[in-house]
């Protein structure tokens, strides 16, 4: 429905830029394009992915990756810098835990052979080459975690910490 509305009004956006507002919109058409009207508050031209992301605060797919590849290569010690350089970019870390976990769910579908939720076609292409390092049952139990932490951290002072405790436990989760 948003690139109908995009055609209608004129407006060129990139397919994982649409994806995009529709995942942070959760369903809703009216956030959808309030949404939106903030990326194209940001400058002229189209609503490109970049726009998106540096207007709702999301973090790229490599970021994600990259934390993913922490957990797979068991680097415990790295989270602490990788963590450190997110919040050095203002990282809204209740979004980045949202992310994180469609990230998860969307590794986790990749490894049971369902179909992939909804993710950017970097996602699409990457997701695959890790599914091997990977159990059904620990990308679970790394869901687990997730859920367990969200409403902490979403009242809590120390944001940072608990997402670095968070990726330290599941990279140093038993398999």
């Amino acid at each position: 429905r948003l690139t109908a509305v995009f055609e209608q009004e004129g407006i060129s956006a990139e397919a994982d830029a649409i994806a995009m507002l529709a995942r942070a919109a959760d369903g809703s058409m009216r956030d959808a394009l309030s949404l939106s009207d903030q990326v194209l508050s940001l400058g002229e031209g189209g609503i490109t992915a970049q726009r998106v992301r540096d207007a709702l605060g999301l973090v790229a797919e490599d970021e994600h990756l990259a934390m993913l590849d922490l957990i797979i290569e068991r680097r415990a010690g790295d989270v602490f810098g990788t963590v450190a350089r997110l919040a050095d970019y203002g990282v809204d870390f209740t979004v980045l835990l949202s992310e994180f976990a469609d990230v998860l769910r969307a590794q986790l579908a990749v490894v049971l052979g369902g179909q992939m939720p909804e993710v950017s076609d970097r996602l699409r292409e990457e997701l695959p080459k890790r599914a091997t390092h990977f159990a059904a049952g620990d990308l679970l139990r790394m869901l687990s975690l997730l859920v367990e932490i969200e409403p902490h951290l979403r009242r809590s002072g120390q944001q940072q910490m608990l997402f670095e405790t968070l990726l330290v436990r599941c990279a140093l989760l038993d398999r």
